[in-house]
């Protein structure tokens, strides 16, 4: 054994490096379902700021111990329902602080508890303008990620001429970007999109006009990162969005929420995407 490590260390050492490397990459098997992001822990929010008098009208703010690398609005998901509230995202949060960087994750009202269209969007836009508020926070040093559905409501915020822009980025994590064709699909959050605009598609057609991202001009750079294997929100949402988002990529074996677990390589993903970002905006 001893000649055998001897003559052969350097292969060896590369060896266990690769190992571990892969290791690190790989140690959360994708996908992910929704059971496991809630049971990560976290670091609880360093405080919370009210932007309205709902109780689901509320800000949780994770600051980074070291100086920020930028400040990030981030936007859950969960078909727009109430039953499904920030918490789920709490882990995802607290690891992007752990990066660098100052996150505001808003909490709004949702189907169930006064939420639907256009209130929800109401919700994020006035959130946004009361995070621009705070010290040192502007749009070009602050990115707004949105998943899911969070990211629908993201990537209308790209839209919007009622805000201030540029911001740094706008990035979609398996975000809905056609709500006219999601509303159209048979699973059980596209589903819940007629409950969300308060009719079917023939219906209300103006208001999903309005809420759907895909027809309107973005005015923020968008990022687009969803999972190949998405049985909720199909790839193709993104894929839609080919001519007019600066990036899309479409990780393999990826699913819907491993975007949210800090140990997946769609989470490095993210880490990526992010410092890229912030580089450009300096």
């Amino acid at each position: 054994m001893k000649a055998y490590f001897t003559r052969y260390p350097v292969v060896l050492l590369t060896a266990c490096i690769l190992s571990l490397s892969v290791a690190a990459k790989e140690k959360v098997v994708m996908p992910v379902s929704y059971s496991t992001i809630t049971e990560l822990p976290y670091a609880e929010a360093d405080s919370v700021l009210k932007y309205g008098d709902h109780d689901s009208q509320f800000i949780e703010v994770w600051r980074p111990s070291e100086p920020s690398q930028g400040n990030l609005v981030f936007i859950h998901g969960g078909c727009w329902l109430s039953d499904y509230d920030i918490r789920h995202a709490r882990p995802f949060m607290s690891a992007l602080s752990k990066l660098g960087y100052q996150v505001f994750g808003v909490e709004y009202r949702r189907v169930g508890n006064g939420g639907g269209w256009p209130t929800s969007y109401q919700d994020i836009s006035s959130a946004i303008q009361h995070i621009l508020e705070k010290p040192n926070v502007t749009a070009p040093n602050t990115a707004i990620l949105g998943h899911s559905a969070g990211g629908h409501l993201a990537l209308l915020a790209a839209t919007d001429n009622q805000l201030p822009h540029p911001f740094s980025a706008i990035i979609g994590l398996a975000a809905i970007s056609n709500i006219e064709q999601y509303s159209q699909g048979s699973n059980s959050c596209e589903t819940v999109t007629e409950h969300f605009m308060g009719g079917s598609l023939q219906e209300r057609t103006t208001e999903y006009r309005a809420a759907n991202p895909i027809e309107h001009a973005f005015l923020n750079p968008v990022y687009l990162l969803h999972g190949a294997d998405d049985p909720i929100v199909d790839p193709n949402q993104s894929k839609a969005l080919t001519d007019r988002a600066q990036s899309i990529y479409i990780q393999k074996r990826a699913g819907h929420f491993d975007w949210l677990h800090p140990d997946t390589v769609a989470f490095t993903r993210v880490e990526k995407l992010l410092k890229d970002v912030f580089n450009e905006s300096d």
